[in-house]
C-alpha cells in the first residue's frame, strides 16, 4: 500500500486542484478555498486511523484533536468565559485524543469498515451535518466541507489500490488487491449493516443537496476557469513590477 508521504502529497494535490477550481471561478471566497483545502488533506490520511501504532497517525490524531478543539472555541467565544472557553478546548482535545483515539485502537483492525467507501460517504456526511448544525455554516459551504472530506478519504483508497498493482513483479496484482477500495467487509455483515444505516441516517441529519448540486453543475461555477485556462496576452501580467524594488523597476 501507498506510504503517509504518498497519502498526504496525493490528497493534498487533489484537494488543491478542486479548491483552486473553485477560487479561479470565484465560487468562494479564499479563505473557505484554505479550508476545504485542509478538509481534503485531513480526509487523506483518516482511512488508517485503524492504525493506531503508525507515528503519523498519532502526529495526526494529535493535531485533529488540537484544531478541533479550537473550532469549538472559536464557534462559542461570544457565549462563554475565557475559563468556560479553556474547559471546553480541554474537554474537547481529550476527548479526540485519548477517547475516539482508544475505541478505534481497541474495536478496529486495519483495512477493515474503517478503510471502506462507504465510511468515506459516511464521514462526508457527518462533516455536512456538523458544519450546518453546529457551526451554523451555509448549505453550500456545508455541502463542500463534507464534500471535499470524503473526496480525500477515497483519494487515499485509489492509491492504496494502486499500489497493490505490481507493475514490475512477476505478479500483475498483490495479496492486498481489492482491500482498500472496498464497499464493506463479507466477515463483518452486522458492521456493515450498520455502517450502512448510519450512512443513510447521517444524509437525514445533513440540509437538503438540492442547492449545492445546483451550485455543481452550474456553469457560472466554471466560468471563470475556462475563462482563464491559457494567458490572454502576456505571461505573469505586472510579476516583476511586483517582486521588484521600485528603483530598479523605474531604472
Amino acid at each position: 500500500m501507498a506510504n503517509f508521504n504518498t497519502h498526504l502529497m496525493g490528497a493534498a494535490a487533489i484537494s488543491g486542484l478542486a479548491a483552486t477550481v473553485l477560487v479561479m471561478g470565484s465560487a468562494v471566497p479564499h479563505q473557505a478555498a484554505i479550508g476545504y483545502f485542509v478538509l481534503g488533506v485531513v480526509g487523506g490520511l483518516l482511512p488508517d486511523i485503524d492504525l493506531p501504532t503508525s507515528v503519523p497517525v498519532r502526529i495526526a490524531f494529535a493535531t485533529l484533536a488540537v484544531v478541533a478543539g479550537f473550532l469549538v472555541v472559536f464557534t462559542f467565544g461570544n457565549r462563554y468565559s475565557l475559563i468556560e472557553l479553556i474547559v471546553l478546548w480541554l474537554g474537547c482535545f481529550l476527548l479526540i485524543r485519548y477517547g475516539l483515539f482508544t475505541l478505534l485502537d481497541r474495536f478496529t483492525v486495519h483495512r477493515g469498515l474503517v478503510h471502506t467507501v462507504p465510511m468515506a460517504i459516511g464521514l462526508g456526511l457527518a462533516t455536512t451535518a456538523l458544519a450546518f448544525h453546529v457551526f451554523n455554516a451555509s448549505v453550500i459551504h456545508s455541502w463542500l466541507c463534507g464534500t471535499f472530506l470524503a473526496m480525500g478519504f477515497v483519494v487515499h483508497l485509489l492509491l492504496d489500490e494502486f499500489y497493490s498493482v505490481d507493475l514490475f513483479g512477476k505478479k500483475l496484482l498483490k495479496s492486498s488487491f481489492g482491500t482498500a477500495l472496498s464497499l464493506g467487509s463479507l466477515g463483518q455483515p452486522i458492521g456493515t449493516a450498520a455502517l450502512y444505516l448510519a450512512v443513510a441516517g447521517l444524509f437525514f441529519l445533513c440540509p437538503s443537496p438540492k442547492p449545492f448540486a445546483e451550485f455543481v453543475m452550474d456553469r457560472d461555477t466554471y466560468r471563470g476557469v475556462t475563462q482563464r485556462l491559457v494567458p490572454r496576452d502576456t505571461w505573469f501580467p505586472g510579476f516583476l513590477r511586483r517582486i521588484t524594488p521600485s528603483g530598479l523597476s523605474d531604472s
